[in-house]
């Protein structure tokens, strides 16, 4: 079975594609973005969302690098990409590679990722009052039902616990029990 992955946050959920096609949009962001502002913390995007989850504290920041993402990505033609992989069969893709821009083709990853962050921020601020509310992450997650309810029922401290080296639970399809 072929699991769908998406972005959630905040009890919102949004399905965008394949597991390679995350790690696609991931890979430009590390490849055209890194060396060129090397000053800005990359890892609040390239290893805290990509491989764990977004933090409170940390939803304006990533959402300031995400909009720089953004601007960079409408300067980049759809041949920033290579292809191959995917027109080779050995990657599975849900893009549409006839869109003119890298913004074109991940136009659906930017609008789930700012709705989710929305929706966690929206979410705190109207339950943080409640006992028992517990803050609901941004993260790149499973969204294949039934194993969308399972993600979402991993311990944060998983996620935390991730080693250097090691790929993110939505990459490997392994969910812990």
């Amino acid at each position: 079975m072929l699991l769908t992955i998406g972005i959630r946050g905040g009890g919102s959920v949004f399905i965008l594609g394949t597991d390679s096609d995350m790690r696609l949009f991931f890979d430009c962001i590390s490849y055209y973005l890194l060396p060129k502002y090397p000053k800005e913390d990359w890892s609040i995007l390239t290893d805290r969302l990509y491989r764990r989850y977004l933090k409170l504290e940390e939803l304006d920041t990533a959402e300031s690098l995400m909009k720089l993402v953004e601007e960079e990505f409408k300067q980049l033609d759809r041949e920033a990409i290579d292809w191959g992989p995917i027109l080779s069969g050995k990657a599975k893709s849900d893009l549409d590679r006839t869109k003119s821009t890298l913004y074109d083709i991940f136009d659906g990853y930017f609008y789930a990722f700012h709705y989710c962050v929305e929706s966690a921020k929206i979410s705190y601020e109207g339950f943080k009052s409640e006992p028992d509310y517990e803050y609901e992450p941004v993260m790149v997650a499973i969204t294949t039902l039934p194993y969308s309810i399972s993600y979402k029922q991993i311990p944060l401290s998983v996620f935390d616990n991730l080693g250097a080296d090691e790929k993110p639970i939505w990459w490997t399809g392994k969910i812990p029990k």
